[in-house]
């Protein structure tokens, strides 16, 4: 069923012949379930067979823009058609060519610019068919969450759920999942990552669908990292690959080919992780926010390429971020990630500590696997084989990291048994997990060094409502100065050592 009012809401079909419909039909089935090439290919063919005049004309190039950009598609001539078409108000057209043309500005590093036309499309969706809004609301959640404007994105999700809810697009209703693992693994919140990612794939399968799945497993296997879990970040990698049928957006290439990176340079050192970042860095997506998910990324592939004694690559790392925040100036997330890249530059311990900088002084929860590689056939359900973790009450601020913590360390004690070692006693919960959501977005910002009114305009909020929270964190901290918030911070997207 939720198939069919999929396609009922998609387009408006009132002038096209029958046989076009269900090329078109059929074109949404593959699309969605994964077959992009073949739903691509029907598209052109049903374009090739329009006139021009008819008025489901445009809805039909809006499809063909979607379709194209999720996978690199060249769209120019129809991007062109959009631009020459005269309508009044909102149609699907306008909206398919404002999110394809603010994801263009996106992924070419020009944010400021992508940001505001991905907003200017989730305005007009409010006029076309659910599908669109659906496609506008996605990207700007996005957005947002690439760049830690955390709350907003948060709404955006929420939004984004009672959209597919209220309109029966079942078939997407994987993505808000997939969206909150994106956004639990940037707060340090891996247990719930790792559980969203889950649910994210489980909802897919259940609707046979590919949306949402690559995402969902590239959190994951960060996740699982974050963790010290190297086996499960391997399965989840490898099932990534495995599905070469199934989209995946930029950023979702980039977060795995760095959780690839990160276990090079745990397993094999910083000569084979400098070849690795030279080989990746095509996937990498260096130009764009998705060098800057983990503010401390930059800093990090600095490191290691000096390690490796490859200054050539630690400068393309080091212009990379600053070409980034140069061209986007007035994001002070993108400017703290140059200011801590500059300091791994000059050899100096960056304030900034990333999710991926776990693997050479920790040992893994299992035994180290070698470099992941896509296995002959997909892993057809990677997360749902996991243990079952206990369920967080639905409170507004779940204390996340005393779980984590305490997962940690039940996979490290089971290890230790095996091998006859004494177990060591729990480690103590850490203060951190006392903080609200916005307290922890506050705390992470103030700690690396922004001052009252840079957290207020990142935040949106004034500079009283910054300082107030900040006299919260001190408090539940038992903290007095921002010098000792820094050190508390920079822990927060690891796990205690055991």
């Amino acid at each position: 069923m939720s198939d069919i009012l999929y396609l009922i809401n998609s387009y408006c079909s009132g002038s096209l012949p029958i046989d076009i419909l269900r090329t078109l039909d059929d074109a949404r089935i593959a699309f969605v379930r994964g077959d992009i090439g073949d739903a691509l290919a029907a598209v052109d063919r049903t374009l090739d067979e329009l006139d021009g005049s008819m008025p489901g004309y445009r809805d039909v190039i809006a499809l063909r823009l979607f379709m194209g950009s999720v996978i690199g598609a060249d769209s120019k001539r129809w991007m062109a058609e959009a631009a020459d078409g005269s309508v009044s108000g909102s149609d699907a057209l306008k909206v398919a060519a404002l999110c394809v043309e603010s994801d263009e500005h996106w992924h070419s590093g020009s944010l400021l610019q992508g940001l505001s036309l991905n907003r200017s499309a989730v305005e007009h969706s409010h006029d076309v068919a659910p599908v669109w809004r659906v496609y506008a609301y996605l990207l700007f959640a996005k957005k947002l969450s690439d760049i830690h404007i955390s709350l907003q994105a948060h709404r955006v999700v929420r939004d984004l759920d009672n959209l597919i809810d209220s309109t029966g697009l079942h078939v997407l209703g994987s993505l808000p999942e997939a969206l909150r693992s994106v956004l639990h693994l940037q707060a340090g919140r891996f247990d719930q990552a790792i559980e969203a990612a889950s649910s994210a794939v489980r909802v897919s399968d259940e609707h046979d669908s590919a949306v949402g799945v690559k995402l969902a497993l590239s959190v994951a296997a960060t996740a699982h990292l974050a963790l010290g879990d190297w086996g499960r970040a391997v399965k989840s990698l490898d099932s990534f690959h495995a599905k070469v049928d199934h989209y995946a957006l930029p950023d979702s290439v980039a977060r795995a080919a760095f959780a690839e990176t990160a276990l090079v340079a745990a397993q094999e050192g910083p000569h084979a992780a400098a070849e690795q970042i030279r080989a990746k860095w095509h996937l990498l997506n260096t130009g764009s926010a998705s060098l800057i998910e983990d503010p401390a990324r930059p800093a990090w592939l600095i490191a290691v390429a000096r390690r490796a004694g490859d200054t050539a690559l630690a400068d393309r790392c080091l212009r990379a971020i600053e070409r980034l925040a140069n061209d986007n100036r007035g994001f002070t997330l993108l400017e703290s990630a140059a200011q801590s890249a500059r300091a791994a530059a000059a050899g100096e311990k960056p304030e900034l500590t990333s999710l991926l900088d776990f693997g050479a002084d920790r040992q893994p929860a299992a035994p180290a696997p070698h470099r992941p590689s896509p296995p002959a056939a997909p892993d057809p359900k990677p997360l749902a084989a996991a243990p079952a973790r206990p369920r967080r009450p639905t409170a507004p601020q779940p204390a996340a990291r005393p779980t984590a913590a305490a997962d940690d360390h039940a996979r490290t004690a089971r290890a230790r048994a095996r091998a006859g070692a004494a177990d060591p006693a729990p480690p103590e919960p850490r203060p951190i997990a006392s903080l609200s959501l916005r307290e922890s977005e506050i705390a992470r910002f103030v700690g690396r060094g922004m001052t009252n009114q840079q957290v207020a305009k990142q935040l949106d909020l004034s500079p009283h409502t910054v300082n107030f929270h900040l006299r919260n964190i001190f408090r539940k901290l038992s903290i007095s100065t921002r010098v000792k918030l820094g050190p508390i911070v920079a822990q927060f997207d690891r796990p205690p050592d055991s």
